[in-house]
């Protein structure tokens, strides 16, 4: 779907001078002159960035960005002001009412393209990030957002910035309780700081190095996720800070509230940002970890079994697989209930998953089975790992309380497919499936190996009966 732009001023010289500049932009761009209109083309089309004159007859813009957050269809839509630079009140004025951001009525072309592309970029990001915990919500996953914010941490990089420090920071740090830290361009790009939610940019001059050092922040593992503030009086040049990945650009003619503002505004989007990563990768690892045992869990297994045999189509190795399932569970069921039998399996798995290798894996087959894959290994190396597992479970009794322990034994069926055999990971699970029906047909808490029909090799012919 493409993206577009509303442009509302009553001087329609205005209007039609930004979408001049805007042509080039590849964004289609709609023209009112009355927020009435504005609302009504809104309604019809919803635009991803509205801009605004604060000097528009009748203006309401507190009412006007809540009309539009309210909305389904507009929540996400980015609200602009566009206001005479000169006026730093209507600037403030404008962030407090809902704004999403302001800009200088007479920006010229370059600027006016990247702020609308970074917009853009925003709007987006957004939208995407805010989706997932609407469905968390209905679903009951969603948790409340803590009304407790930790206080900001800023890094504040310029040439002698101690000195701009005291020039433009330092009432903004005192009034506003932000702990803003003066460091070298130098320090920032080799080492950023880890706690920093905000680096604010000085350009004192179109060669001092300080694009590169945003592209530095921009890159490095440590700060790309913080929010970056770009000051700067230079001249519009090819690349704008905020095409080089600014999150925000000003002059340093700013004033202290209206900076304060906007640092506010950047740590919290960081930190909302930061939330909703941190939701998603929770999220996509429910998809694919078993509850109770903290192991990767079906669907996970079957993605991984996938991959495997892709790499062995490619580059044939070694490999053993094992199914380990556990005795007599519906016994221990039965006499300890339900409860008890999540607790052994849950210590059953942190055992077994102690006695393997970082490269291994292992998975809940489903109910009490485990599946367990040992990546370049030949035969005897992988009995000694079934070894080594049945045994770590038979010998450790499993505390149910302080007077209860119930002592588990698990019965394991072994596959091994040497380089040359050239099996799938489907011909390796039956195989380790009929071993371990072999297992416990043969008395339990023991090791049965297939003997594979393609097989090279003789796999090892020794088992351990129950003790």
């Amino acid at each position: 779907m493409q993206r577009s732009v509303l442009i509302i001023d009553a001087i329609s010289t205005r209007r039609i001078h930004m979408r001049a500049q805007l042509d080039t932009a590849a964004y289609p761009v709609d023209l009112a002159d009355t927020q009435t209109e504005g609302l009504a083309l809104i309604r019809k089309d919803p635009p991803d960035v509205v801009i605004i004159a604060d000097d528009l007859p009748g203006l309401r813009l507190r009412q006007f960005c809540k009309t539009l957050r309210g909305n389904t269809q507009t929540q996400f839509t980015t609200v602009v002001v566009a206001v005479r630079s000169e006026n730093q009140s209507a600037r403030v004025s404008a962030l407090v009412d809902g704004a999403h951001d302001v800009i200088d009525m007479n920006s010229d072309g370059v600027d006016l393209k990247a702020r609308v592309r970074s917009f853009m970029r925003t709007s987006g990001q957004s939208e995407g990030w805010y989706r997932q915990p609407q469905t968390q919500a209905v679903s009951g996953l969603a948790e409340a957002v803590p009304e407790f914010a930790p206080k900001t941490v800023a890094s504040f990089v310029a040439r002698d910035s101690e000195i701009w420090f005291d020039k433009i920071l330092n009432d903004v740090s005192a009034a506003s309780g932000i702990d803003i830290r003066p460091t070298s361009a130098r320090l920032a790009r080799r080492s950023p700081d880890v706690e920093s939610d905000v680096y604010i940019l000085l350009e004192t001059g179109s060669d001092d190095g300080t694009r590169d050092t945003l592209v530095a922040l921009r890159s490095h593992p440590t700060s790309r996720d913080s929010r970056i503030l770009f000051v700067t009086d230079c001249p519009s040049q090819i690349a704008s800070p905020l095409d080089l990945g600014a999150d925000d650009q000003v002059p340093t003619t700013i004033s202290p509230t209206e900076l304060r503002l906007r640092i506010d505004r950047l740590a919290r989007r960081k930190r909302d940002a930061d939330r909703k990563r941190k939701e998603t990768t929770e999220l996509a690892q429910k998809a694919y970890v078993d509850a109770l045992t903290g192991l990767s869990n079906r669907t996970a297994m079957e993605e991984y079994l996938l991959r495997m045999d892709h790499a062995l189509t490619a580059q044939p190795r070694a490999v053993a697989m094992m199914i380990a399932d556990v005795d007599h569970f519906k016994a221990i069921n039965d006499n300890h209930g339900h409860a008890a039998g999540d607790v052994i399996l849950a210590q059953l798995a942190r055992t077994m998953r102690s006695k393997l290798r970082d490269g291994d894996f292992i998975a809940r087959y489903g109910g009490e089975e485990f599946l367990i894959v040992l990546p370049n290994v030949e035969a005897e190396q992988a009995h000694d790992v079934a070894l080594r597992l049945r045994d770590a479970v038979a010998d450790n009794p499993i505390a149910l309380n302080a007077s209860t322990h119930v002592r588990a034994t698990i019965s394991i069926g072994l596959a091994v497919a040497h380089r040359n055999d050239r099996m799938s990971t489907t011909d390796l699970q039956r195989a380790a499936d009929n071993a371990l029906y072999s297992a416990k047909r043969n008395g339990r808490n023991r090791i049965d190996i297939a003997l594979l029909a393609n097989s090279h090799e003789r796999p090892l012919g020794g088992t351990h009966g129950e003790q």
